[in-house]
């Protein structure tokens, strides 16, 4: 027999169809076992019920999505899987336990640490390598391949350590105490202009700032960016220098818009220096939460 055309094949129960060509139907087949040598092609959907295994010894290729509830394992290793444990998150599980989770906002969190090399050097040409060094135990150097040279950041502990051309320039202890094991180089602002016309002065331009031009009559000094920056418990100094012409100087200190009565050097505000150029200094504490909690600590000295 080549080739049956039919409707519907339903057998009788306890018997059985055989076939050794084609068979095409237009209907439906009834059965309860199947056994196919060749190929099967189905052009529509093949809707199953109570399936608890699919079997393949080859490879199975789907031509578009796979959608499964829960997980994906590894076949005699089933406490190694991939995980789909909630909306727009993944999962990966070894030994039973969760090492790596991407979440619906892009974030990575890798548990256990992470172990990349155990090499004494870093690896030529590589971007960004983390190891432990060889003799260091208790040491991760990170290296950021930077040009033609490498710029590490060593952990020793609770301590870290930032090196440039071979040697440590600075340390950040457990307390939180910076040391540098070189000089300190900080920016300044050039306003070009004066106070009068730039009262407001952020704390992302910089801690110093010069004004040029004749300053006039009494002024008021914002500084900007500070109460969204410090917390309870930590101080900031800002030092502007002026060309006080015999009249202008600063009479107000503002932390971002509210006015700080300042507590001056010598007991009074200081007057209007008759030449050169007045720097005043103020340091700044942040004494509590509120807009108003800081108290400011100003001097100023004439420059002839």
């Amino acid at each position: 027999m080549s080739k049956v055309i039919t409707n519907n094949i339903t057998p009788r129960s306890g018997s059985s169809v055989g076939l050794t060509g084609d068979l095409v139907s237009s209907g439906s087949i009834t059965g309860t076992t199947g056994t196919f040598s060749g190929s099967v092609s189905v052009g529509g959907t093949i809707t199953y019920e109570d399936v608890t295994n699919v079997d393949s010894v080859g490879v199975i290729t789907a031509r578009s999505d796979v959608s499964i509830a829960d997980k994906i394992i590894h076949t005699g290793d089933t406490n190694t899987a991939i995980r789909f444990p909630a909306a727009d998150t993944f999962t990966v599980e070894t030994g039973g336990s969760e090492r790596l989770r991407v979440t619906s906002a892009g974030l990575i969190d890798i548990s256990g640490g992470i172990q990349v090399s155990e090499n004494v050097t870093p690896t030529s040409g590589a971007g960004l390598e983390l190891f432990r060094e060889g003799g260091g135990a208790g040491q991760i150097q990170a290296y950021d391949r930077s040009g033609s040279a490498w710029l590490p950041l060593i952990l020793k502990g609770s301590t870290q350590s930032f090196h440039a051309s071979g040697s440590e320039r600075l340390s950040i202890s457990s307390s939180g105490a910076a040391i540098f094991k070189g000089g300190l180089a900080e920016k300044y602002e050039n306003a070009g202009t004066t106070l009068g016309s730039q009262p407001n002065n952020p704390l992302s331009d910089g801690n110093v700032i010069l004004f040029t031009g004749n300053e006039s009559g009494n002024k008021t000094i914002n500084f900007t960016g500070v109460h969204a920056t410090l917390s309870n418990g930590e101080t900031v100094s800002f030092t502007a220098i002026l060309t006080p012409n015999n009249s202008g100087k600063i009479t107000v200190v503002q932390v971002d818009g509210q006015a700080i009565t300042v507590k001056w050097s010598g007991g009074s505000a200081p007057s209007a220096g008759s030449s050169g150029q007045d720097i005043y200094t103020f340091q700044i504490l942040k004494t509590g939460t509120g807009t108003s909690d800081y108290t400011v600590f100003g001097a100023a000295t004439n420059y002839a």
